[in-house]
């Protein structure tokens, strides 16, 4: 099904995205009313005393989102800041907020919340609502920003600072809304946001931030090697995230021979996916690697994975948030 919106959504032209324009007329008209009722106070929009930072995107499929909340958690941190986050346990069973810690488990608290816990030793909690989300996490901890990874639509929940990130290798695909194409709100939104960002871009004329990936450590003994030493293997590239497009093209780029295994968004591994492999490389994501802590095989490699905003995105973000966070720019 993934497949087939994306033939849809990332093409000039397709039959479908006109065959399906009545029901994006429907998604229209009801994203409409709800925008008003929230704008004009007949929803209740939550406001907390501790400032929220949103960062997010209007399209569906992944933009980098986890990975650059995992950034700026640890630039606010190197800055004395205590930050909490909240992740949406998409894919996790609890339906109630829950504070992640090393007991969590994935298939609970959603995959991305572990790896949000890991990277940055914030103060986590996972669910849905993120109204109730706040609530705990400001309840438990005494933290001096909150910041939410995803949730630009969550308009239920006030918001000191906006970050939307546009993924540079799809861009707004067709330009229509769901489900013609992947828009979630029309592209004049992003002039609301405080900040967008070309992900996957590098560029100093503009906010972008390119992902680097630094190499690929081994789950058991934890060596660290480069791409150049896996070319004359046979690697098995498995992945359960959004888009793999910038691991393929560094492995691409290093002459790696591999072999790509593609799941749905926050699969759950089980390890079973692996028995036919022999003893071949498995390279995952840390995102997909979570929820393989328990699976002892030496086999797994994990791809190094980090985020490098340029000089005017550490700029603006330094200069707007120093303001709203009272610290020293």
């Amino acid at each position: 099904m993934d497949k087939f919106f994306n033939n849809i959504w990332y093409t000039k032209f397709n039959i479908f995205s006109l065959l399906l324009l009545p029901f994006t007329l429907i998604y229209f008209i009801i994203m409409s009313i709800r925008s008003y009722l929230y704008r004009f106070s007949f929803f209740k929009i939550y406001k907390f005393d501790t400032p929220v930072i949103i960062i997010g995107n209007i399209s569906l499929g992944g933009s980098g989102k986890t990975p650059f909340c995992i950034w700026l958690a640890n630039y606010l941190k190197s800055k004395n800041i205590k930050v909490g986050v909240v992740s949406s346990g998409y894919k996790g069973s609890s339906k109630k907020p829950m504070i992640v810690d090393n007991e969590s488990k994935p298939l609970v608290v959603g995959d991305e919340a572990i790896l949000l816990y890991e990277k940055t030793n914030a103060k986590i909690v996972s669910c849905g609502n993120r109204v109730e989300a706040t609530r705990l996490l400001l309840n438990r901890f005494k933290v001096d920003v909150v910041i939410h990874d995803d949730g630009i639509q969550h308009y239920a929940l006030d918001r000191d600072y906006e970050i939307i990130l546009i993924d540079n290798s799809k861009l707004f695909g067709n330009g229509f809304l769901l489900p013609s194409g992947p828009l979630r709100e029309l592209k004049s939104r992003i002039s609301r946001a405080n900040i967008s960002i070309l992900m996957n871009h590098e560029s100093n004329s503009v906010y972008a931030a390119c992902s680097i990936n630094k190499g690929i450590q081994n789950s058991i003994t934890k060596e660290i090697k480069k791409f150049d030493e896996f070319v004359n293997k046979k690697v098995h590239l498995v992945s359960g995230i959004a888009s793999i497009d910038n691991i393929r093209f560094a492995l691409d780029s290093h002459g790696v021979d591999y072999i790509v295994h593609k799941y749905e968004d926050h699969y759950q591994f089980s390890g079973n996916e692996f028995d036919s492999f022999d003893n071949d490389p498995i390279f995952l994501t840390s995102k997909d690697y979570v929820k393989l802590y328990a699976l002892d095989n030496k086999n797994i490699w994990i791809l190094l994975h980090e985020i490098i905003p340029n000089n005017l995105i550490i700029e603006k973000v330094n200069h707007d948030l120093a303001s709203i966070l009272k610290y020293e720019n």
